[in-house]
This record gives C-alpha cells, structure tokens and sequence, in this order.
C-alpha cells in the first residue's frame, strides 16, 4: 500500500511593494495598458513562521473594465526552502477606488522541506494608499494554500 498523503494549510498575510515595473499603452483604446511588474514584500503565517517574498506578473488592465494579471509567486524561507506558486488573478474596476485583486494558483516547485510539494493556493489584495501619496504601491495581499507533500 502507497503512503496517503496529508493535506496541510497554511495562510499568510503579505505587505509587498514594487520594486520594478513597466506599463504601456495597448493603443486600441484610451487608458488600456499591459505590462509587467516585480514586487518584493514580507509574508508573516499565522503560525508565527516567516518568509521573504517576491513576484513577477504581467496585468492588462482596459480602461473602466476588469483587467487581468498572472505570474509567479516566490516564498524563501529561513532554512532556504521555497515554495514557487504560479497564479492567476482577476483586477476588479472599481471606479474611483483603490486596485483590488482576487485569485488562485498552482504550487509548482518546492525545495528543501518542502521538495515535492503540490497543491494550490487563493488570495485577495488591495493597494493601501493612491500612487500620488505612494509611488511604491504598497499593497496586502490574504493568502491560504492548501497542499501535500510526498
């Protein structure tokens, strides 16, 4: 008989910032852009464990419509394991308002104690404060992943 494999969650909180990006106009319409950004942040458990975090994604994002962004998560933890999560998320237009998001991903890679990990994660996030009062784009993001280990 084969080992079972137990599923195990984890959620964390994430404050993370922009450390690059790139936005230009599609030219189909006025104010629709795609791009590409990186951003770096803290992920605090809420077991108390921490990791550093980083991501890479694309957005497009038309004008007054709901945009689109996908990329790729990265979790380092203090012994050095990772966990690479790959993701999906959908960008809500909310007039007026600060930038939302709400999605999903696949965890694609783990290394360390955490070799061999499969699973999949969900998440939400907002933009804490308008790009005019900070150019960074602070943003928290609530993340739950559900996975296995062999």
């Amino acid at each position: 008989m084969g080992k079972e494999k137990r599923q195990q969650v984890k959620s964390f909180e994430v404050i993370n910032y922009i450390v690059s990006a790139e936005w230009l106009p599609v030219e189909d319409e006025e104010g629709h852009v795609m791009g590409v950004q990186k951003r770096e942040g803290a992920a605090k458990f809420m077991d108390g464990e921490t990791a550093q975090y980083s991501f890479v994604g694309t957005f497009d994002i038309p004008n007054g419509r709901e945009g689109t962004a996908n990329g790729y998560t990265r979790l380092e933890f203090e012994d050095k394991s990772l966990i690479i999560i790959s993701w999906q998320s959908a960008l809500p237009w909310q007039n007026g308002k600060l930038p939302v998001n709400k999605g999903c991903g696949t965890l694609v890679k783990g290394t360390g104690r955490f070799a061999g990990i499969r699973g999949e994660s969900v998440f939400s996030g907002r933009q804490l404060k308008a790009a005019a009062e900070d150019p960074r784009g602070t943003a928290i993001a609530n993340v739950t992943i559900t996975y296995a280990l062999p």
